[in-house]
Formats: structure tokens, C-alpha cells, sequence
């Protein structure tokens, strides 16, 4: 079976990468399809985000604050451990 990896926002599903299709020995035969797998990633697009903040509250984003997962941020380096 050809699978395919697709990574989409998870707030809004906007697409983020598709990954290019990892084919079988059956690719391209009449019939076999390809399953496409879907990771969520992130929270959403720079337009949602805005777009959605904005809204939100009022049109004053000075009052959005968005939580930070932690993956891949400042809060997550422990430089006692020598993370890098």
C-alpha cells in the first residue's frame, strides 16, 4: 500500500506539508490507491491566527496570548542538561 504523510494546522486544517507519496511495488496499477495519512501540527496559519485573534477580541490583539506547547521553544531547553 502507497501512503502519503499530510501535515495540516490543527486549529484551522490549513494545509502546513504534503509530503511526497511513499510508493509500493503496486504503485501506478489500475485499482491500488493511496492512503494518505494526516498529522495536526502547530495551531493555525498566520491567517487564522490574526483573523481569529483579531475577532475574538474585539480587534485589539494587544490581549491575545496564545499558550505555548512547549515543543521546540525556549521553555523547553533545559540548559542544565546541555539541550541544545
Amino acid at each position: 500500500m502507497c501512503y502519503q504523510l499530510v501535515e495540516l494546522y490543527s486549529a484551522c486544517r490549513c494545509l502546513y506539508y504534503q509530503h511526497a507519496v511513499d510508493r509500493c511495488a503496486a504503485y501506478g496499477r489500475p485499482g491500488h490507491g493511496i492512503q494518505r495519512r494526516t498529522i495536526l501540527v502547530g495551531y493555525a496559519c498566520s491567517e487564522h491566527s490574526q483573523r481569529s485573534a483579531y475577532s475574538s477580541y474585539g480587534g485589539d490583539y494587544s490581549q491575545v496570548q496564545y499558550s505555548d506547547s512547549g515543543y521546540q521553544s525556549s521553555r523547553s531547553h533545559k540548559s542544565s542538561r546541555g539541550y541544545r
